[in-house]
């Protein structure tokens, strides 16, 4: 038997685990998610940090999309188009925005 599992239940350590990864979003650090969790969970943050670690592996590869090339290329059509249409939309609403507020002008001319 380990230090950190005379110290702490199991339960502990895999509900901390989890609540970080759970957490996390993706621009945050795994640090900055372990320095607010452990005071949540009642555990040093240091041994917080250390289960995070050797449970990232696991736990990222099994998350991970396995994602083709195919996919991708499919993917940057759609955004692609999509990009399109919405200068195209953009472009007719900056020309209705210019004809009513010349509408506005004329009306407030009179």
């Amino acid at each position: 038997m380990n230090k950190t599992q005379a110290r702490y239940p199991a339960e502990l350590h895999e509900s901390s685990v989890r609540m970080v990864f759970d957490t996390r979003t993706p621009e945050e650090s795994l640090k900055a998610v372990c320095l607010r969790v452990a005071p949540l969970v009642n555990v040093r943050f240091a041994t917080l940090y250390g289960w995070c670690k050797q449970a990232t592996p696991t736990t990222e590869v099994s998350s991970r999309k396995a994602v083709t090339v195919s996919e991708l290329e499919a993917e940057v059509r759609s955004l692609r188009k999509e990009l399109r249409e919405t200068k195209r939309a953009n472009e007719i609403l900056k020309a209705a925005a210019s004809f009513f507020g010349a509408e506005i002008d004329r009306q407030s001319q009179r």
